[in-house]
């Protein structure tokens, strides 16, 4: 012992070596403390809220299948429908956000209805994460071929010279075809009468008739009426062309710069999924999106995937909600009950 150094130093030394060699130990021992088991520990349940055999179920299985062996868990499809939707997207908004539930909820449950009714029960911009975009649905304005317009531009023309004489059919009062019409009818200044349906069946039924003159819908209702020629695809409203109708030119094409509207479908999560495993998810989610038979088999049910970052998601969300309020509130639009 060094004469100069008092025997408490060296005992306070040592106690201090001891503690810090435990410490250390302790932060490179495994089983030093318990450490939360690695996401995914357990089945994820994905819901849709929709019955099983739509096209949104058939997307939410060809993704659970690809999401079961990339994860290395089960990820079980949960059809929660009922209430056009709602029923669904309420369940999953009142999920626990541990990263176990996810949903594929549609444009319309997250940007409209939650802000044409009082009842839903959530807020999708408080009470759901968006993971990534999944399908793009672009819709296609049809007319009957019995019609004197050939194009849309002649379709306007005739339209401002037969103010209130022809109708237009949507999903529903306040549904996202109806809305998409009336930003139409805005942009161009027509006078179009609106007749609400439960479905696109009935729509095409009825225009086929010439009991409407005119629809926007997705295209795999109508596409077998358009090759054969008993419809006339007049414009499409995404942003590019769509394989299925190459020659149909786009809204944007013809001068209606901000029309980009699509009928999408988008998973989210609960709130308080930790980020990590947001970003995680959002990985796996858009590698499954990219695999060319996943491509293919959305694309034969007119669906186009359309994988996207968190961020990119959270910003068409925002977007939507904003576009659609504005329309709402300039047609004065109100929902049925």
């Amino acid at each position: 012992m060094n004469p100069a150094i008092p025997r408490g130093a060296f005992a306070r030394r040592a106690l201090r070596r001891h503690l810090l060699g435990l410490a250390l130990a302790l932060a490179v021992s495994p089983s030093a403390f318990a450490q939360p088991a690695a996401w995914p520990a357990q089945p994820i349940h994905l819901i849709v809220p929709f019955p099983v055999g739509g096209p949104t179920d058939m997307a939410a299985r060809l993704v659970a299948e690809k999401l079961t062996h990339s994860l290395g868990q089960p990820v079980i499809v949960d059809n929660r429908g009922g209430a056009a939707g709602m029923l669904g997207t309420l369940a999953l908004a009142q999920s626990k956000g541990d990263g176990y539930t996810i949903g594929l909820i549609g444009n319309g449950l997250v940007t409209l209805t939650p802000y044409v009714r009082k009842d839903v029960g959530f807020d999708p911009l408080k009470d759901l994460i968006p993971l990534s975009k999944a399908v793009d649905i672009p819709l296609v304005v049809v007319e009957n071929v019995a019609l004197p317009p050939k194009t849309m531009k002649e379709f306007i023309a005739y339209a401002r010279a037969n103010p209130g004489k022809l109708s237009y059919g949507s999903d529903g009062t306040a549904s996202l075809t109806h809305l998409s019409f009336e930003m139409f009818k805005q942009a161009q200044d027509i006078h179009l009468v609106h007749i609400p349906y439960r479905g696109t069946a009935q729509i095409l039924t009825d225009l086929l008739g010439n009991q409407i003159q005119v629809s926007m819908s997705g295209i795999a209702g109508p596409l077998p009426h358009i090759k054969s020629g008993k419809l006339r695809a007049l414009a499409v409203t995404s942003a590019r062309r769509v394989p299925a109708l190459p020659d149909t030119p786009t809204m944007i094409e013809l001068g209606m710069k901000d029309f980009d509207i699509t009928t999408w479908f988008a998973f989210f999560a609960p709130a308080g999924v930790p980020a990590p495993v947001a970003a995680k998810l959002n990985e796996h989610l858009g590698r499954a999106l990219r695999e060319p038979d996943v491509i293919e088999k959305l694309r034969g049910a007119g669906m186009e995937a359309a994988p996207s970052s968190q961020a990119e998601m959270d910003r068409i969300v925002r977007r939507y909600i904003a576009q659609w309020q504005r329309v709402i509130k300039s047609a004065n639009i109100k929902l049925d009950d």
